[in-house]
C-alpha cells in the first residue's frame, strides 16, 4: 500500500469497496462532464427515494424511534448514522460517515448528497411528513475525516 496523504485520505480510500470505486468514479466523472449539478440532484434524489422504498421503516410516532429505525438501516449498509432534531423551524437530520465522498469523490459534492435527501423525505413522508415538506441539504462541513451532511425537513 502506497503511504496515504493525511488520515482523511486514508479513511476515504476505505470507505468505498474497491471493486466499486471504478465503476462508480467512472459514473461521477460521466455524471459531472454530462448533466447539469441540477440534474444529477434529481436523479440522485430519486435514488434515494427507491433505496428507503426498498428498505421501509416501521409506523412510529417518536422521534428517537425513527433516527433509531434509519440507524439500522444505515448501519446494514455500512452508510454512518443520523441523528434527528427538531427544531423550532424544522427538523435538523444530521448524517454522520456517509460513504458518499468515498465512493464518488470531492467534485461530486454539488449532487451526491440528494441521495441521502431523497432517502430521508421517502421515509420521512411514510412516517406522516405529508407532500408539501421537503428535505434540503442546509450544510457539508468537510472538517472532520469524513464529511457531515446537515439536511432540515422544512415547508
Amino acid at each position: 500500500m502506497n503511504r496515504p496523504q493525511s488520515d482523511h485520505d486514508y479513511h476515504l480510500r476505505h470507505r468505498c469497496s474497491p471493486q466499486w470505486r471504478p465503476f462508480l468514479g467512472a459514473l461521477s466523472q460521466e455524471l459531472n462532464s454530462r448533466i447539469e449539478a441540477e440534474q444529477a440532484r434529481a436523479l440522485m434524489r430519486r435514488l434515494g427515494a427507491a433505496m428507503a422504498r426498498s428498505a421501509p421503516l416501521p409506523a412510529l410516532e417518536l422521534l428517537p424511534d425513527l433516527e433509531a429505525a434509519m440507524n439500522r438501516v444505515w448501519s446494514d449498509m455500512h452508510w454512518g448514522w443520523v441523528e434527528l432534531n427538531d427544531t423550532d423551524e424544522a427538523l435538523r437530520i444530521v448524517h454522520h460517515c456517509a460513504p458518499i465522498e468515498a465512493a464518488f469523490g470531492t467534485g461530486s459534492r454539488a449532487w451526491s448528497p440528494a441521495v441521502l435527501e431523497g432517502a430521508y423525505e421517502q421515509w420521512l413522508r411514510a412516517a406522516g411528513a405529508g407532500d408539501r415538506l421537503r428535505v434540503q441539504q442546509i450544510a457539508i462541513d468537510s472538517t472532520s475525516i469524513e464529511p457531515l451532511y446537515v439536511f432540515a425537513l422544512a415547508a
